[in-house]
């Protein structure tokens, strides 16, 4: 028998975010390593970034974020079914952070479960919860994202000054007709796999280990320069296809679009993805300024600062978009 599909949507949306401020200064005496070429300074276009606890758990921050988004859709925890997590660091190693934060929540009805498609994870989510909803399987689903750069980033690598912390949450459930997701485009390509890896080494501005001391080896964000460099240059193209593949699925325009949301991975792929498709810089939203690249958390930390400013309205369209590590890239629309 055929399920009648019913229409996901937004229903409420959180953030935790930071309160310490790293600024540019936190660098002053070290060296910077790897800076790539045609860069004079390592502090261009951004002046901070914000960072959680050293003694906080990223399973206490996901709670957090949730606790907001969860308040803010209006429905009972008893009522949400499944939450979906991102941790691009989890508390442990093995298990995840998925049923842990489910039983931190009290989500007594709720299934619990990992997803990874790295910075994309967020925009992933989205997609499946919308279609799980859709078919009937689930009725409020809860995204939850968290990302502790902090933990494993190399401050003699340039690109230590990039990235930050952050934690985001959304519940997806039925909305009216008319509103709520409406289509996604994705590919990927595993040539660029070692492009971000985090690898156990030595920091870069180490060149010889001090045997007396004790071991500066530990697991870094580690790049592999000739393919990052290729990923920077392919980008815009890739996601430029994948936005227009999804305009075109949803029998859409650019026009059609009121607000653009995307991961931030370096200072100018927000704004050059948005130009690639012909949406002003009035109808998005971006916070590389003072969050850096903060992964999986970056669309929803950007959709609660929006709504908190009254940019977020009934029947708007959102065009959301990500590209992660892997590599991948992923783009949906879904309507308020």
């Amino acid at each position: 028998m055929l399920k009648e599909i019913v229409p996901a949507g937004i229903l409420g949306i959180g953030a935790y975010i930071p309160e310490e401020v790293r600024k540019n200064d936190f660098w002053k005496d070290t060296k910077i390593v790897n800076l790539p070429e045609g860069r004079k300074s390592p502090f261009e276009r951004i002046a901070e970034r914000r960072i959680f606890p050293s003694d906080m758990l990223p399973s206490d921050a996901e709670v957090k974020a949730a606790e907001v988004a969860i308040k803010d859709s209006g429905i009972s925890k008893d009522d949400i079914d499944l939450i979906m997590i991102h941790s691009m660091i989890q508390d442990e190693i093995i298990p995840s952070n998925a049923s842990l934060v489910q039983y931190k929540l009290g989500l007594k009805n709720a299934g619990a479960w990992h997803m990874d498609s790295c910075c994309s994870s967020f925009v992933t989510m989205v997609t499946t919860a919308s279609n799980l909803i859709a078919m009937g399987e689930f009725k409020n689903i809860l995204i939850v994202t968290s990302v502790f750069h902090s933990r494993i980033i190399d401050t003699s690598d340039y690109l230590s000054l990039y990235v930050g912390d952050g934690a985001g949450a959304i519940v997806m459930g039925e909305v009216p007709e008319g509103h709520g997701y409406v289509a996604s485009c994705c590919n990927s390509d595993g040539f660029y796999h070692d492009a971000f890896t985090l690898s156990e080494r030595m920091p870069l501005g180490e060149n010889k280990r001090n045997y007396s001391e004790k071991s500066p080896l530990r697991p870094f964000l580690t790049t592999n320069p000739v393919k990052t460099n290729m990923i920077g240059k392919n980008s815009l193209s890739i996601m430029q296809d994948i936005l227009e593949k999804t305009l075109r699925k949803a029998h859409m325009k650019s026009d059609d679009i009121d607000m653009f949301f995307s991961h931030q991975p370096a200072d100018w792929t927000h704004s050059a993805w948005r130009d690639s498709i012909n949406i002003s810089k009035e109808r998005s939203y971006e916070t590389f300024h003072k969050y850096g690249n903060i992964a999986s958390s970056s669309i929803p930390v950007n959709l609660y600062e929006a709504k908190e400013k009254g940019l977020l309205k009934k029947g708007q369209t959102l065009l959301l978009a990500s590209s992660g590590a892997g590599e991948n890239h992923i783009a949906a629309i879904i309507k308020l």
